[in-house]
């Protein structure tokens, strides 16, 4: 948990993940964290199929896109990445996700949605 505490407010790494695809002629596709920043928009990084954090963010899909991605970073299930590539919160790894928390996050750094 201390990890993912750190994580909020620094510069997301640049990480190689694994993105799962739902054509059958491209099963998976690596890609680098940089990659998915350079539409200018807002990410939240799942990194463990957490539908509860995609839920979450619905109301959010015209401002922050969502990918659901492999990697070998272990300290967290979810990132959120603001358009600038500073994480805006972090999910602990096996932690409950705290809704209200992440809707606030959402409010803050994308406004509210309309």
């Amino acid at each position: 948990m201390a990890a993912a505490r750190r994580a909020v407010g620094s510069l997301c790494p640049d990480t190689k993940l694994t993105l799962e695809r739902p054509d059958p002629d491209v099963v998976i596709a690596v890609t680098r964290s940089v990659d998915l920043l350079r539409e200018g928009r807002g990410l939240l990084l799942d990194l463990v199929d957490r539908a509860e954090a995609r839920d979450a963010l619905a109301a959010w899909t015209g401002r922050v896109n969502t990918v659901t991605a492999r990697t070998d970073r272990v300290d967290v299930d979810a990132l959120l990445i603001r358009h600038d590539d500073c994480v805006a919160r972090a999910l602990p790894t096996g932690q409950d996700l705290d809704a209200t928390t992440l809707v606030r996050a959402l409010g803050a750094w994308f406004r509210q949605p309309v």
